[in-house]
């Protein structure tokens, strides 16, 4: 068991569990120290411990990416349902209409060159499923436009089919929230997931055992309200028992984080609130590292750390 557990997000299925955490963890380490915490160098040197394969694993990556990989093929992607190719499609409109309302300019003449395209009025688009299909099409055909919603240079549809697959298809939702859960005990004091990651920690922190001092998402979508908000387990999407604090992180220029602001869609009955930081991105607009990087984040980190770090 790890005192930190880590949730990664979307596009990891030719990853490895070391490998994300070769990723994370030098990046978390830079975010503690930018914190400028009284206790930054303590946790950044247990971190830096883990990172190096030192004897106490105080972070440890929770890997979920190889689940979508089919076992008898190899280097292949799983094939998705019917139902998780249309939300997929619906997840490509949303990210579409939030590129043309939010990014910066040319990312949004993109967005809505690409929206124009898949309108029905168009003479070869008719009727709702066509026009998500076709703008899903025309999303995965433009490279750059993909790059900037996703920051990953690769296509967008095996990315939205996975944030798709986990919410319509429970065998893998169980499957992967039992990787989870297994690494959270009484000693886990943070949570963080990133992207589809959130998602994940969100459902995990619901079915943890109190306490679990600090939940942390990292450019979460889970505030797109017409897709993923009303496909949360449990209903109606909440504030987890377990947790006792909750940091939100969220770019202003993340497509992804359709909704930056949590706080007012996820209440707690003792009046707790969500701390949500948006900014803007030091790196790619969605990718881990400009998240982990942030002094909000390593502030998080830090405080959940702090007793800890003193006690070692």
């Amino acid at each position: 068991m790890a005192q930190v557990v880590l949730i990664h997000g979307i596009g990891q299925q030719h990853s490895t569990v070391a490998e994300q955490e070769r990723i994370w963890l030098p990046s978390l380490v830079k975010g503690v120290l930018r914190s400028e915490h009284p206790l930054a160098p303590s946790v950044a040197a247990m971190l830096s411990e883990t990172a190096g394969g030192g004897h106490e694993r105080v972070a440890q990556m929770a890997f979920y990416g190889d689940l979508y990989l089919p076992k008898d093929v190899q280097g292949g992607d799983m094939e998705a349902s019917p139902e998780s190719v249309a939300v997929a499609e619906e997840l490509a409109v949303e990210l579409l209409k939030t590129a043309a309302l939010r990014a910066e300019e040319r990312t949004a003449v993109e967005a809505r060159n690409a929206l124009r395209q898949a309108d029905p009025e168009q003479d070869d688009v008719q009727g709702v499923g066509a026009v998500a299909r076709s703008a899903m099409a025309i999303l995965d055909g433009n490279r750059w436009l993909s790059t900037r919603i996703f920051g990953l240079a690769q296509r967008a549809r095996p990315d939205l089919l996975q944030v798709a697959r986990y919410l319509v298809e429970e065998p893998l939702r169980e499957q992967v929230q039992s990787l989870v859960t297994n690494l959270i005990d009484g000693e886990t004091r943070l949570l963080i997931g990133h992207s589809l990651g959130s998602v994940v920690a969100w459902e995990a922190a619901h079915l943890a055992s109190p306490p679990l001092p600090t939940l942390l998402t990292l450019g979460s979508p889970l505030g797109l309200e017409t897709i993923i908000y009303p496909r949360l387990r449990p209903q109606p999407p909440s504030w987890p028992p377990a947790v006792q604090r909750w940091v939100n992180v969220s770019h202003l220029d993340d497509i992804i984080a359709v909704e930056p602001l949590l706080a007012p869609m996820f209440r707690s009955p003792d009046g707790r609130r969500v701390e949500d930081h948006p900014g803007q991105s030091n790196h790619d607009h969605h990718g881990a590292a400009g998240y982990l990087e942030e002094p909000v984040t390593g502030s998080a980190v830090v405080d959940a750390l702090s007793s800890y770090a003193v006690s070692r």
